[in-house]
């Protein structure tokens, strides 16, 4: 391809995405180089139009371990420089049609370990009075139940039955489900409902500020980090951290996943089975520590 034609091309695509532009001259660079440097073409004006070409300089960039998801990106640069070529007839065919896209490894939720929430919920952590006790309700609901941020803040009293030990969960779609919680956590409620009664408080949200109104969303984000940072190095410490905590647990002991499933929330089971990679991995480690043939 002709400088003034590659020229063209990126014109082309500042139409569509102006911050992409440079990675996808990169990429196109990247290939004719590798192209021009293993003889597959004469020269860089040279355009490749077989696809076991293409195939080969994934090959490559695989075995130089580039990530899958890097090698993606410069498949779908290809593509659209593809694309770009057929519509201005420059070539007949596109060979990146057959070329598949690399399988990505999902990365696994982080937990906390079961020594991190023994000492999460420790009473010293929290202070002795209304956001103390606020603070240690939401810890420990998040963490007791597994319930979303926003099902969390959007509680009201009444969803909490402390004769059944179950609060009535409100979640995606006004879906709502019934979750059991451990008898332990009546002794938090009762205290932070106490602060509400002699601070005056009406509100029909059980969460609330210490000015009265309804919690919101980077209140419970900051309270959640605060207490999670100090007792753990984990590199993510949001609320969400406690309800990948909430599964993984109940499935290392034994939960069935069908049941955590319902629990959670889940429109489907795929969403849940990820926490079991978490289970397996732990099995693993087992296996590997106690089996005597483990490390022959």
């Amino acid at each position: 391809m002709h400088k003034n034609e590659f020229l063209k091309y990126l014109e082309f695509q500042k139409r569509f995405s102006k911050n992409t532009v440079n990675s996808y001259a990169s990429d196109i660079e990247a290939f004719t180089f590798f192209c021009v440097n293993n003889n597959h073409i004469s020269s860089e004006n040279e355009i490749v139009t077989d696809f076991k070409i293409i195939r080969k300089w994934i090959v490559d960039l695989s075995e130089k371990m580039n990530s899958s998801n890097s090698i993606n990106r410069k498949i779908s640069s290809l593509k659209s420089f593809y694309k770009y070529l057929l519509k201005e007839k420059i070539v007949d065919i596109n060979p990146v049609e057959k070329i598949i896209r690399l399988k990505t490894k999902k990365k696994l939720p982080e937990f906390l370990s079961n020594q991190d929430t023994d000492n999460l919920l420790g009473e010293e952590l929290f202070e002795d009075n209304f956001e103390g006790y606020r603070d240690k309700l939401i810890v420990e609901i998040l963490y007791c139940t597994g319930i979303r941020r926003e099902e969390l803040i959007n509680l009201k009293t009444r969803d909490i039955d402390t004769e059944k030990k179950t609060i009535k969960v409100t979640g995606k779609r006004n879906k709502q489900r019934i979750i059991p919680y451990p008898s332990g956590l009546d002794e938090t409620i009762l205290k932070y409902r106490d602060e509400l009664y002699a601070l005056n408080f009406n509100s029909e949200f059980l969460i609330i500020t210490k000015k009265g109104e309804k919690a919101y969303p980077n209140l419970i984000y900051r309270i959640v980090k605060k207490y999670i940072s100090s007792i753990s190095t984990l590199s993510k410490t949001s609320p969400h951290i406690l309800r990948h905590t909430y599964a993984t647990q109940m499935l290392n002991n034994g939960a069935d996943i069908n049941a955590v499933k319902e629990l959670l929330g889940h429109a489907n089971l795929s969403a849940t089975q990820i926490y079991t990679h978490n289970t397996f991995e732990k099995l693993t480690k087992i296996y590997k520590q106690a089996h005597p043939r483990a490390q022959k």
